[in-house]
């Protein structure tokens, strides 16, 4: 815990080694989450720099180090949220023709939906049913917390939920993945 004391001390004194340690430290996780809230690279990187240009601005606000993870994700929502609500458009889900593969295992057809495809399939969502997703299903956030969020209802914070889980079986679908299990 005093390595991480440290380098936030030295990080609020603008030492440039210091700053550049924790980029790197937590470039990969924002990264990751960036990409899951934003439309495209392009997007998520906007987000991304966005995003540690805040937590840099406001290090000097945060009360534990130990918290400092949670915090800088916390950002990153934030950030993403506004960028979302700054951008926000009615998009339509553009279909992907020639994906179906029903000959092959499904072990196999799995192994081919990279980390970079199942994003993509996931962004390809509309808007709202994307961050409704990302919010409750990766973040953990409660239906009342995500309304809040979105300046939506909870039922349709809900609604939005659940017609994001169809299309995206439907996307599913499309690459062969007819069974999946379920955690509703």
């Amino acid at each position: 815990m005093s390595g991480r004391n440290d380098l936030l001390s030295r990080c609020l004194l603008k030492e440039p080694k210091a700053q550049e340690e924790l980029y790197m430290l937590y470039k990969a996780k924002v990264m990751g989450l960036c990409r899951r809230y934003a439309r495209n690279k392009a997007e998520a990187e906007d987000i991304y720099q966005e995003t540690f240009i805040r937590v840099f601005r406001s290090l000097n606000q945060l009360n534990d180090a130990s918290s400092l993870e949670s915090w800088i994700k916390r950002i990153a929502v934030n950030t993403a949220l506004n960028y979302y609500h700054q951008t926000k458009r009615h998009n339509h889900i553009p279909e992907r023709n020639g994906h179906h593969y029903p000959s092959e295992a499904y072990n196999e057809i799995l192994s081919r939906l990279s980390d970079e495809m199942l994003i993509g399939i996931i962004n390809e969502l509309p808007d709202g049913y994307r961050m409704v997703f990302n919010l409750h299903e990766v973040e953990g956030y409660s239906h009342q917390e995500i309304g809040s969020m979105l300046n939506i209802s909870e039922a349709t914070s809900r609604s939005q939920l659940n017609r994001a889980k169809q299309a995206l079986r439907n996307k599913l679908k499309q690459f062969g993945v007819l069974k999946y299990e379920s955690y509703e």
